[in-house]
């Protein structure tokens, strides 16, 4: 859907083909009365003169297509924001927006560093975790050498806590 002021461009070209259209059906089709009933009336052989009757109804038909949109374009007019509003209440209401819109980008820009903040403190969160398992899988690793290594030496090592699946 369009805005209003894009349908009031739309109503008002609209309008202005109507009346060109009118009055080129006027200009094919009128009879060639003359202006003062002292003349003689005209006539052309080429021209396509509309019985009376026909004529009428279609101008008719041709002026309330013409009051429809005129009414259809009073209603946009109307319909638009800062009708009936002084230019001083539009100024103070586009102030207010402007501060407005000025708040909300440096929250925007707050929230925008504080989830950086964030995200660094999960990737070093992350880091020292995987890094712990990291030394705790080296540890391991290094007593279960230095008991192997003892056993393979004849060394009868007991006692150490080691689990058999680490073996």
């Amino acid at each position: 859907m369009t805005d209003r002021l894009t349908q009031l461009q739309i109503c008002l070209d609209q309008m202005m083909e109507q009346f060109c259209a009118t009055l080129n059906y006027i200009d094919k089709n009128h009879d060639f009365e003359p202006g003062n009933p002292l003349e003689a009336k005209m006539s052309d052989k080429h021209a396509t003169v509309s019985n009376p009757e026909e004529f009428s109804n279609t101008i008719d038909e041709l002026s309330t297509d013409i009051i429809l949109k005129t009414r259809q374009v009073i209603k946009l007019i109307d319909s638009l924001p800062g009708v009936d509003v002084s230019t001083e209440e539009q100024m103070h209401r586009i102030d207010s927006l402007q501060k407005s819109l000025v708040d909300t980008e440096t929250k925007k820009i707050e929230a925008i560093k504080e989830k950086e903040k964030l995200s660094k403190d999960v990737d070093d969160l992350i880091t020292l975790f995987v890094s712990g398992i990291a030394d705790s899988r080296r540890t391991v690793n290094s007593t279960t050498d230095s008991v192997i290594t003892n056993k393979l030496e004849g060394n009868n090592v007991t006692n150490l806590d080691i689990p058999s699946k680490d073996l």
